[in-house]
């Protein structure tokens, strides 16, 4: 059965959808009123939520003109980036520039509830799904934009106004520029490593442990200014992969743990 979408400025959208734990006729009439009311409005993909049904279901329309039907989808691997220039039926007449990955790796259901997993190597089929699956979460796309340009987006549509160009989630941020010098440092640390392999002098050999001892620290403050620079960022944008805190404590762990262990090294190989 066709059913009504859920158009701006309705926040149904906004509904953090819930996974489908019954595999029954209940789920598949779902999976028909999604077919039917993609098939009435020509769209080649839906999520469950833009039709009010608050479950992570999402149907992609085929090029041999097949659904593929994605029950719990979670995207689990990204690789690349892009900029994906998108519309929704959620924000009529919107097109907007959002950065996504190029290539994706996604656990599923099928309709029965058995597992299964897909790599998407296609830009634009994975644009579609990453847009879906923003709406599962609670989101839409102009949640990975400028928090202040998307105000200004909400307010033109109230208003029928011109909707400006965004300001989007950075693929490249300037606090990976604390991240490269950070790994320069401790290559040059993982450097000194082998220095006793050359029969350099001992006093050289002081020299390079006197080197790794200073820049220790140097690398801890790198991952201090890191972070603090990326919850700066992250003020910015919502729903912006690159700027969540998990991912940024991730990172100064990675390179703590590294520098710490290069350090002890560098106490027995070369103190």
């Amino acid at each position: 059965m066709v059913q009504k979408l859920v158009i701006f400025p309705d926040e149904r959208v906004n509904i953090a959808c819930t996974d489908v734990r019954s595999f029954n006729q209940t789920l598949w009439d779902v999976i028909e009123d999604i077919k039917d009311t993609m098939i009435e409005h020509g769209l080649d993909a839906l999520a469950a939520i833009q039709i009010a049904y608050p479950y992570n279901i999402v149907l992609i329309k085929e090029k041999d003109g097949s659904y593929s039907e994605y029950i719990n989808p979670r995207i689990i691997g990204s690789y690349g980036k892009f900029d994906s220039v998108e519309t929704t039926v959620y924000y009529p007449g919107i097109t907007q520039s959002i950065p996504r990955a190029q290539r994706i790796k996604m656990v599923y259901e099928d309709r029965h509830g058995r597992p299964k997993s897909v790599d998407i190597d296609d830009e634009k089929y994975a644009a579609t799904l990453q847009r879906k699956v923003d709406y599962l979460f609670g989101g839409t796309f102009l949640d990975k934009v400028d928090k202040a340009h998307k105000e200004r987006v909400l307010e033109a549509l109230k208003n029928d106004g011109l909707v400006p160009q965004a300001e989007i989630c950075p693929a490249f941020s300037k606090k990976d520029y604390f991240v490269s010098f950070t790994d320069k440092l401790l290559f040059v640390m993982g450097l000194t490593l082998v220095a006793p392999l050359f029969n350099l002098s001992k006093e050289t050999l002081n020299t390079l442990y006197t080197l790794d001892k200073f820049l220790l620290p140097i690398i801890f403050a790198l991952m201090i200014g890191f972070f603090f620079y990326a919850q700066v960022e992250a003020k910015k944008y919502s729903q912006c992969s690159s700027c969540q805190i998990g991912n940024n404590i991730g990172v100064i762990i990675k390179r703590s743990v590294l520098g710490i262990t290069l350090a002890i090294g560098a106490y027995f190989i070369l103190g």
